[in-house]
């Protein structure tokens, strides 16, 4: 198997103080506890539909949109369950404030990341252009064309100003040095066992050509513009007729960015990469030493333990 096959065969997304590598039948769950040992646990599971689809053109792409949602959800939930280290200590007053109503450090400022993350998500990609475009647009007495072009160009830009911003909020931020520590694992050439070594995956690059989270992003930012030009006059219809836009643009997508991410960096291959280059960095931070030793440890044990 060579390292471009090798990638894309693997499932890999950052979870609460570890990463969740999935290669074949094995599922690695590796978190670095308080004690700062390394806890692992190893999850057997096949998904022969999935494995299927994902050999199946335009279906692949749905199948990546969909499963990478998934696959953080599961990793979240099961890393929970092996006591991650408390990733805040918290400032002083923080720390009084958390001890005044019995909350450890990391969940008021888990707590503070979700409202932060509630209001730029509701009020700026959802609230504040429907908002525009209900009661400000209108009084320019500009058509509907118009106003929904505005509104759709305020949405897009909220969107990227959501990428950039909250992968740097304080708990956020971890998950996106742990993502960069996958890279890592990823971008590193396996001996002749199969394994990586963790001196060799600290000296790689922390980027990824094949970045779910950007396409997610993408495919997201695409279904707004899809959106702004199908207009539907029922509930059900425009909900049934957005989960349908949002998976032909992931199945379109998937295949235009397959060929892409697999070629050799170039000139323009990257040129036409740009966009999911740049928010591959936007989402992806430099991990320490600490978190790359637990990504060579998840790899290896699911490699390992694939049959």
């Amino acid at each position: 198997m060579t390292e471009k096959d090798r990638n894309i065969a693997i499932h890999a997304s950052p979870v609460v103080e570890g990463v969740r590598f999935q290669i074949g039948s094995a599922t690695a769950f590796a978190v670095r506890k308080e004690n700062k040992d390394v806890a692992l646990r190893i999850r057997r599971e096949y998904h022969p539909a999935r494995d299927a689809m994902e050999r199946v053109p335009f279906l692949r792409g749905i199948v990546r949109f969909v499963s990478g949602t998934a696959d953080f959800l599961d990793g979240v939930s099961e890393s929970g369950q092996l006591m991650p280290q408390q990733i805040v200590k918290g400032r002083r007053g923080e720390q009084r404030f958390a001890e005044l109503f019995r909350l450890r450090p990391t969940s008021l400022v888990a707590a503070g990341s979700a409202i932060v993350v509630l209001i730029l998500l509701g009020g700026l990609v959802i609230s504040g252009p429907w908002a525009l475009a209900r009661w400000v647009l209108p009084a320019f007495e500009l058509s509907r064309p118009a106003i929904n072009a505005v509104a759709c160009l305020f949405r897009l830009l909220a969107i990227l100003l959501c990428a950039a911003v909250l992968p740097r909020l304080r708990v956020i931020s971890r998950l996106g040095m742990y993502r960069g520590a996958i890279n890592k694992v990823l971008n590193t050439p396996a001996d002749s066992g199969g394994r990586i070594s963790r001196e060799k995956a600290e000296r790689s690059s922390c980027l990824s050509r094949r970045s779910d989270a950007a396409f997610v992003v993408t495919v997201l930012m695409l279904s707004v513009i899809a959106f702004a030009m199908i207009r539907t006059f029922t509930l059900p219809v425009q909900l049934l007729v957005r989960v349908l836009v949002v998976l032909a643009i992931a199945a379109v997508l998937g295949e235009a960015l397959r060929p892409l991410e697999a070629a050799k960096p170039g000139k323009w291959v990257d040129a036409l990469l740009a966009f999911q280059l740049w928010l591959e960095r936007r989402m992806v931070l430099q991990p320490n030493a600490q978190m790359v030793e637990v990504a060579v440890y998840a790899y290896n044990a699911a490699r390992e333990n694939d049959r």
